[in-house]
């Protein structure tokens, strides 16, 4: 798993030429497009017109399920009332490979919103494209729909208030209310523990840090990099042990039946490209590097 998209990368270097859109040919694949044209609108990409993507490009809309309250992946900004942040920027230069460099990507993205427990639902419903959502690839959620190759990793770890002396490392959770996400990873590995804690599931990780604030939970556990956001809202938080999984995030589709031809090779060449080029790197320092205080040029760097 660590290494299948660098692998890809590898694999297809030869045969795409790396660009903000991507290119290459293939089911769903981008033709080599025109360069953008002057006042911030471009050529759209020539996609294969039995692609998934095609339709897409023709109804001039990306349906993207996303979080609305997940610092630093997704959030809708209550100033702006328009979605941010790592997931949400990723999203864009998808929404750009089949659409093309515009000035305003968002023009053609409904952002739909999620929480761990509705993201494959949203998916079988056909309510969303994709979903990108801090969503981890395992073996029971490729059972029901598809994944892109990873474009994010990240672990599991604990955050307690910083008065908190008790709980130090992960056995110390054993007895204690420990809150997550509902029908998230996390809430699955904390379910695994031994001794074993009592989980409180809420549907998203802001009610949890209210929870941890206002004595309901003791600890608060999930991905370290939404628990650094979390840390950022309220700064008497801290992080405590050791990474306890490790948590490959993908980009969710609904399985193909027939009706989502070349859709994960187009979202994986885009992701590939965007490594290459810089692209990620560079979402990573903006969104990532403020509250992890490191910088990667790629989701395999350790």
């Amino acid at each position: 798993m660590r290494s299948r998209l660098k692998a890809s990368a590898i694999a297809l270097a030869a045969i795409f030429v790396v660009a903000a859109c991507g290119g290459g040919g293939g089911a769903g694949a981008p033709a080599a497009s025109q360069p953008a044209a002057t006042g911030g609108t471009s050529t759209r990409p020539k996609l294969d017109l039995s692609s998934y993507a095609y339709g897409i490009q023709t109804k001039g809309k990306l349906r993207v399920g996303t979080r609305e309250s997940n610092v630093p992946f997704g959030l809708k900004n209550p100033a702006t009332n328009k979605f941010e942040g790592f997931d949400i920027d990723v999203a864009r230069e998808i929404a750009k490979a089949i659409f093309g460099d515009v000035a305003d990507i968002d023009q053609f993205i409904e952002y739909v919103p999620v929480v761990s427990a509705t993201r494959i639902p949203t998916l079988q419903e056909n309510k969303a494209d994709f979903v990108i959502a801090t969503f981890t690839i395992n073996e029971d959620r490729k059972k029901q729909i598809d994944f892109s190759d990873v474009y994010f990793r990240t672990g599991q770890k604990v955050l307690v208030k910083k008065s908190d002396t008790a709980i130090k490392e992960l056995r110390d959770l054993g007895g204690k209310t420990v809150c997550t996400a509902r029908g998230s990873t996390s809430e699955r590995n904390l379910l695994a523990l031994n001794p074993a804690p009592k989980v409180l599931a809420l549907d998203d990780y802001p009610p949890c840090l209210l929870a941890l604030k206002n004595g309901q939970a003791e600890a608060v556990s999930t991905d370290e990099t939404i628990l650094f956001g979390l840390i950022k809202q309220d700064p008497d938080t801290k992080l405590v042990g050791p990474y306890f999984s490790d948590e490959p995030y993908g980009i969710g589709v609904k399985q193909n039946a027939g009706d989502r031809t070349g859709f994960v090779d187009l979202i994986n060449r885009t992701l590939v490209a965007m490594i290459q080029d810089g692209r990620w790197a560079r979402i990573y320092k903006q969104w990532i590097t403020p509250v992890s205080g490191d910088e990667k040029k790629s989701p395999d760097q350790r």
